[in-house]
């Protein structure tokens, strides 16, 4: 898929799969007006190169992130309570263990 981008300073600043679209936004955006429209068929998301390994270990990170946050608010398991949880000799359920097990696993690849 072509994708039409616009940089400035080598950042992408606007971009689209549609040019006559590109090129209606730069009516709106005076401070874009002049510059070169480029086309590529490498991947943009969130105006940066999606293929760089900056870009994909960057991503990954935010995925880990939500799993987490979500995973704690969803069970209540913050880290505080997965330490107690994860502790020797604690009383909780199996499930419970498992649980906070699967949350401070995805959260200890963040704190690498």
């Amino acid at each position: 898929m072509t994708i039409y981008y616009i940089e400035q300073e080598e950042k992408i600043v606007l971009f689209d799969t549609d040019r006559a679209k590109l090129e209606n936004t730069l009516k709106f955006t005076p401070q874009y007006q002049g510059l070169e429209i480029k086309e590529t068929e490498r991947p943009i998301e969130n105006f940066e190169w999606a293929d760089t390994p900056e870009y994909i270990t960057k991503k990954h990170r935010q995925e880990l992130e939500n799993q987490v946050a979500g995973l704690e608010a969803s069970t209540g398991l913050i880290r505080p309570m997965r330490e107690l949880v994860l502790a020797e000799n604690s009383v909780v359920s199996d499930f419970v263990k498992a649980k906070a097990q699967e949350i401070e696993t995805l959260a200890r690849e963040l704190r690498q």
